[in-house]
C-alpha cells in the first residue's frame, strides 16, 4: 500500500485502528466534502462535475473490486478526538488524527482519495443507519454504495 491512503503513527510507526465518534464524523464528513468542492475549478458547474467524477470513481471501484482493508492484528486501537486538515503544496490533502493526547496520525489523500474516502464514510454510515445527512448530494445521491461484510474497515 502507498503512503497516500495509509495510516501511520507519527510517534511510533505504528499501524493504527482509529475510531470516531459519530458526532466527530458528522462535523468532518462536510468539511471533507467542502474541500472536495474546493478542488474542482472551470466553466462546467462544481455539482455536475464532482456528481460525474464520484460515478466514474465508483464504476471503476466495481469494475476493479479490491478486498475490503482490514486492520492488522497489531493494530492499536485508540479513539480519535480531533482531525486537523492541511492542503499540500504539490497538490492533496494532509489530515491529522489526534487523541489530544499522546497519539497523532496521518493520512495523505490526492483528489480522487479523497473522494473514495467520502464514499467509505458513506458506506459505514448506510451500514450503521446513521442517516446522510452530512454528506452533500453529489455523494449521497446517485449510485450506491454498498455495506461491506462485518470486520472490513472499508
Amino acid at each position: 500500500m502507498t503512503e497516500s491512503g495509509c495510516i501511520r503513527s507519527i510517534r511510533r510507526g505504528n499501524s493504527s485502528a482509529i475510531f470516531l465518534t459519530r458526532r466527530l464524523a458528522d462535523r468532518f464528513v462536510p468539511v471533507l466534502a467542502e474541500r472536495a468542492e474546493k478542488a474542482v475549478a472551470g466553466p462546467i458547474p462544481r455539482e455536475l462535475v464532482l456528481d460525474i467524477e464520484q460515478e466514474k470513481l465508483r464504476m471503476e471501484r466495481d469494475s476493479n473490486p479490491q478486498p475490503p482493508v482490514e486492520a492488522v492484528p497489531d493494530a492499536e486501537p485508540w479513539l480519535c478526538k480531533t482531525i486537523h486538515m492541511a492542503d499540500l503544496e504539490q497538490g492533496g490533502v494532509q489530515l491529522t488524527f489526534t487523541d489530544d493526547a499522546t497519539i497523532d496520525a496521518y493520512l495523505i489523500l490526492d483528489e480522487e482519495s479523497l473522494r473514495a474516502t467520502l464514499d467509505v464514510f458513506l458506506i459505514t454510515y448506510r451500514t450503521l443507519e446513521w442517516g446522510e445527512q452530512p454528506f452533500p448530494d453529489w455523494v449521497a445521491a446517485r449510485g450506491t454504495a454498498q455495506p461491506v461484510e462485518r470486520g472490513a474497515l472499508n
